[in-house]
C-alpha cells in the first residue's frame, strides 16, 4: 500500500479539481450551443469555483450572462478577464458590447479601441466600433467601419449585421 504524503495529497487533489474544472467547461460550450445561456452561466460558475482565475471561463461566463441580460455581472466578469489576459482581443470586444449595453459609451470607446490594436481586421471589433460610432452620431465613420467587415467577411453572419445597420443609415431616420 502506497501512503500519500502531504504533497502526494495536493497534486491528486490539484489534478481531481483540473479534471473537474475542464469536465465543467465542456458543458460551458454545449449549453451555449444549445442556445442554454441560464445553464452555461451555472457550468461556469461551478468551474470557476474551482479555477477562479481562468480568463476563458471568465469570458464563457459573461458571453451567457450577455445573453440573458446580465450585463453588469457580464462585465464584471469581462473586467477581470483582460486583467488576467490583456492580450485577447475578443474579450476586449465582449466588453465594449457590456459597457455599451449599460450607456458606458466612453469605456465601450476605449475596450474597442484596445481590441483593435490588438487585432485590426477582426470584424466583431470593427462591428461594434461602428455601432458606437453610429451612436455618438458618426454615421460616416461608422458606414467605413461596417463596409470593411463586408470588404473582410462578407459571408460571415457579422457582415449580416453590417449590411442590415447599412441599410438603417441608408433608410434615414425616419425607419431607425
Amino acid at each position: 500500500t502506497q501512503t500519500r504524503t502531504p504533497a502526494r495529497t495536493h497534486a491528486h487533489t490539484h489534478t481531481h479539481t483540473h479534471a473537474r474544472a475542464r469536465a465543467h467547461a465542456c458543458s460551458v460550450t454545449g449549453w451555449r450551443a444549445a442556445g442554454k445561456p441560464q445553464r452555461a452561466a451555472a457550468a461556469a460558475s461551478l468551474a470557476l469555483a474551482l479555477t477562479p482565475q481562468d480568463a476563458d471561463l471568465l469570458l464563457e461566463r459573461a458571453m451567457a450572462r450577455l445573453a440573458l441580460g446580465q450585463e453588469a455581472a457580464a462585465l464584471a466578469d469581462l473586467d477581470l478577464a483582460v486583467v488576467l489576459d490583456a492580450d485577447r482581443a475578443e474579450a476586449w470586444i465582449w466588453r465594449a458590447a457590456a459597457q455599451r449595453r449599460l450607456e458606458q459609451l466612453r469605456p465601450a470607446e476605449d475596450s474597442i479601441t484596445a481590441a483593435l490594436r490588438l487585432a485590426p481586421r477582426n470584424v466583431e471589433a470593427l462591428l461594434e466600433r461602428g455601432i458606437l460610432r453610429q451612436l455618438r452620431g458618426e454615421a460616416e465613420a461608422a458606414r467605413r467601419d461596417w463596409e470593411r467587415v463586408l470588404e473582410l467577411a462578407p459571408d460571415s453572419p457579422t457582415a449580416d449585421l453590417a449590411a442590415q445597420n447599412l441599410a438603417l443609415i441608408e433608410a434615414g431616420p425616419s425607419l431607425r
